[in-house]
């Protein structure tokens, strides 16, 4: 069952795959348009002219994206001292790992610490929590590929990644949210919403994580609650999710720790679970 309510179109995922052909063997089936741009067919190949191509356009692609998610969450998180949601905000500089810090209150002085990350590559390693965090938050935002299907990428970061970090390294994060700037455009409405809404009026999937790390002595950490954190649901409220709507944007991860018996012997194993409404939509076990 998808973890997601949303696909990418199948059609056009179907193309990806002799578009990379077609790009790759320009040489040989279409000579002449590359000689009709000055590109010398017997050195598209050997001299790396499509593969440095291809890098530069990654690198820009990459570069450019970064500074359009950063732009995007300020600009959430700027309307929410203006409504008296949060005291103010502020991001961070070099050397900081994480990329803002959201002060929730001034007296006492209560803050969080959010991260920002991409869908892939270098980019979904998670830094450690910062001490003073009372919340750490990472906003995922998915740059539009339509390679994988939303729900292949969610699930890798959570079952692989998340889980992982917080099973073998002890990383907590309390929420990891979800938007992909795809969402709400032509090529995917949000079937979250019964009417037809632009992608900067689509509130991020909120992934609700575990607040401790799974031991033998506590197989089962609890999960958190949008009651037990206080940045995921104003985060909600300022797309304008009402109270009886949160349940559609939210998803409750489960990691446990359970013991199996291989052959003669009992071992652990990290069981993964994502829950949305109530209903399990994913369920992995892992070697611990």
């Amino acid at each position: 069952m998808p973890i997601l309510p949303c696909c990418n179109d199948p059609e056009a995922i179907a193309q990806i795959l002799p578009a990379i052909n077609l790009l790759q063997t320009m040489d040989q089936r279409h000579p002449d348009v590359l000689r009709a741009e000055g590109i010398h067919p017997e050195d598209y190949h050997p001299k790396g002219i499509f593969r440095s191509a291809v890098e530069v356009i990654r690198g820009s692609f990459i570069a450019s994206s970064i500074v359009k998610r950063h732009s995007m969450i300020e600009t959430v998180l700027e309307k929410l001292p203006k409504e008296g949601i949060i005291a103010s905000f502020e991001k961070t500089g070099k050397g900081v790992r994480h990329d803002f810090t959201v002060i929730l209150s001034d007296r006492p002085r209560v803050c969080a610490a959010l991260e920002v990350k991409g869908g892939e590559g270098i980019s979904v390693t998670v830094t450690e929590r910062p001490a003073w965090a009372q919340e750490f938050i990472v906003w995922r935002h998915l740059d539009g590929s339509i390679s994988k299907q939303p729900s292949e990428g969610v699930r890798s970061i959570i079952v692989n990644r998340m889980a992982n970090n917080l099973f073998k390294r002890g990383k907590i994060v309390d929420a990891v949210l979800f938007k992909d700037q795809l969402c709400g455009t032509p090529l995917r409405r949000c079937p979250k919403y019964e009417r037809v809404v632009g992608n900067d009026q689509i509130a991020p999937d909120v992934f609700l994580m575990p607040r401790e790390q799974p031991t033998p002595q506590q197989p089962s950490p609890k999960t958190h609650t949008l009651d037990s954190l206080y940045l995921p649901s104003m985060i909600l409220n300022s797309f304008g999710v009402k109270a009886e709507e949160r349940r559609n944007h939210v998803w409750v991860v489960e990691i446990q720790l359970i013991l199996v018996k291989k052959k003669t012997k009992e071992v652990y194993q990290r069981r993964t679970r994502i829950l949305h409404k109530g209903v399990v939509m994913e369920e992995c076990d892992t070697n611990a």
